[in-house]
């Protein structure tokens, strides 16, 4: 697939979008009177264990306050896409999400997966040491060591964790 066919794809389509497949050749399929590969198309019904496993995907994409695509997302909308591929309901914002998340973790127990909440600031915990954020004063989706993330927003913002939900 040529470069610039690739880049008219990325700039219509983002993680989780949902197509209307109107045609199929061999390994391609068409929408929108653009083709694309079949093993990057998931079935609406798609559901999967590890609901973040591409997360890694959205690093060093810009931070954009409000934004949901490649080109652009904010710290709440990373959450939200992936439960939403993965056909579970997540509110927007991340106010919403951490009363809609009941169930309470404390940071000791925290683990791959859990949503580590700020006021106005949700991040992902890859594991019991590493987060993943889309972060304002970085300007871009991050891996941070959760500590040093805990630290550096209470230094910088005066905020301090709010909550630590799981999510399943």
């Amino acid at each position: 697939m040529s470069s610039k066919i690739k880049n008219k794809i990325k700039k219509k389509l983002s993680f989780g979008y949902k197509i209307k497949v109107v045609e199929k050749k061999s390994t391609f399929y068409k929408f929108d009177n653009l083709w694309i590969k079949k093993k990057h198309l998931k079935e609406i019904k798609y559901k999967t264990k590890d609901v973040f496993k591409n997360i890694e995907k959205f690093t060093n994409v810009r931070y954009k306050w409000g934004g949901k695509h490649f080109s652009g997302i904010d710290c709440s909308a990373l959450v939200q896409v992936f439960l939403n591929f993965n056909n579970r309901f997540c509110p927007r914002d991340s106010k919403d999400q951490i009363t809609f998340f009941r169930r309470k973790v404390k940071l000791q127990n925290i683990k791959k997966n859990d949503l580590i909440f700020w006021k106005g600031h949700v991040a992902v915990a890859k594991s019991k040491k590493f987060l993943i954020h889309a972060y304002g004063p970085s300007r871009k989706t991050i891996s941070m060591p959760i500590k040093k993330t805990i630290d550096r927003i209470k230094k910088t913002a005066n905020l301090k964790v709010i909550g630590i939900r799981r999510i399943s």
